[in-house]
């Protein structure tokens, strides 16, 4: 009985939900889509660093910056930040992904700070 709970509660979550991130395929995302802005390994450029507080917001938070341009406060972002839920990633023209996004945030945390 246990096991067809756990399952049911499961099938109900979305996959990126279940996948286990992938600082690997962010990196990729990282150079294609942030490094222009954001420096080789986060530390600022263009934009701000990413490399430290960013890298630990709490995925929504994380996610809300990607799609809205709005900080872990709900502020608007200072810098131009491309909002990539109208522009999305690459020449797709579609909103990043969930499993994008925790991809790319896991390969943020992979950044020192000084």
């Amino acid at each position: 009985m246990r096991v067809i709970l756990i399952t049911t509660v499961l099938s109900g979550l979305p996959s990126s939900a279940l996948a286990i991130p992938d600082a690997k395929a962010g990196k990729t995302i990282y150079a294609s889509n942030c490094q222009g802005c954001h420096g080789n390994m986060g530390q600022g450029n263009v934009g701000p660093a990413l490399a430290g507080e960013v890298a630990g917001w709490k995925y929504a938070w994380f996610k809300r910056a990607m799609l809205q341009s709005l900080d872990d406060k709900g502020v608007k972002l200072k810098a131009p930040m491309p909002l990539w839920g109208k522009r999305g990633f690459g020449d797709t023209g579609k909103p990043p992904t969930d499993a994008q996004m925790t991809n790319l945030q896991a390969y943020l945390k992979t950044f020192k700070t000084k």
